[in-house]
C-alpha cells in the first residue's frame, strides 16, 4: 500500500506543486467565454480558465495515487471533484460580484458602486474559495480515509476561505497569479498535513 512522505516533506512537495499548478492557472485562457447554457455555468474565461481547475486537479489526483491508494477508480473520482470545484468557486465568485454591484447597497451616492464592487469582491471571494476548498476536501476524501477526519477536511476549508480575500488584490491589479498561486500552494499543503496525521 503506498504511504506519503515524513510531513515536513509531503507539505513542501505538495506546497511545490500548488506553487506550479497556481502559475498554469495564471496563464490567461486562448479560449473565450465558454458557458454550459446561454448565460448559465461559466466553464472558461480568459482570466479565469478551465486549465487552471484541471491542473490543479490531476495533481490532486496523482498524488492520491502515489501516496494513498492505487485505485485508479477512486483517483479518477478526486480529479473530477477538484475539477468540478474550480467550476463552482468560480461561479460562485462571479454569482455574488455581480449580485453585489446590481444591488442597492450603499445607495447611488459618489463611490456606492465602487463599495458595490469591493463588497462583492470580497465576499465572491471568501464563498467561491471556501465552495472550492470544501470540494476539494471532498474530492480528496474520496480515496483518502484521514481526509475525512473532521480537523482534516475543515482546515482545507477554512485556509482555502481565508485565502479567497486575495481575490480582491488580484482583481484590482487584474494579477489572478495573486490568488492562484497562494491558494493551490496552501491547500494542496492543508491536504498534505491530513495526509500524513497519524
Amino acid at each position: 500500500m503506498p504511504r506519503p512522505p515524513a510531513r515536513a516533506q509531503a507539505v513542501a512537495i505538495m506546497a511545490g506543486l500548488g506553487t506550479i499548478t497556481g502559475l498554469i492557472a495564471s496563464i490567461p485562457s486562448p479560449l473565450p467565454d465558454i458557458r454550459l447554457d446561454e448565460g448559465g455555468l461559466l466553464l472558461n474565461a480568459p482570466m479565469v480558465p478551465l486549465h487552471a481547475g484541471v491542473a490543479f486537479g490531476v495533481v490532486i489526483g496523482l498524488i492520491m495515487w502515489l501516496w494513498v491508494t492505487r485505485d485508479a477508480v477512486k483517483c479518477l473520482l478526486a480529479t473530477a471533484v477538484v475539477v468540478i470545484g474550480w467550476l463552482v468557486a468560480a461561479n460562485t465568485a462571479n454569482d455574488i460580484f455581480q449580485a453585489a454591484i446590481g444591488s442597492d447597497l450603499f445607495g447611488t451616492a459618489q463611490g456606492a458602486k465602487s463599495w458595490r464592487e469591493v463588497v462583492g469582491l470580497a465576499l465572491g471571494g471568501l464563498s467561491g474559495a471556501a465552495v472550492g476548498a470544501g470540494l476539494t476536501a471532498f474530492g480528496s476524501g474520496i480515496p483518502s480515509e484521514r481526509i475525512r477526519k473532521t480537523e482534516n477536511w475543515l482546515r482545507i476549508v477554512i485556509v482555502g476561505a481565508l485565502l479567497g480575500v486575495l481575490l480582491y488584490p488580484a482583481a484590482e491589479l487584474n494579477a489572478m497569479v495573486l490568488l492562484f498561486v497562494p491558494w493551490q500552494a496552501m491547500v494542496a499543503a492543508a491536504i498534505a498535513i491530513g495526509l500524513t496525521r497519524a
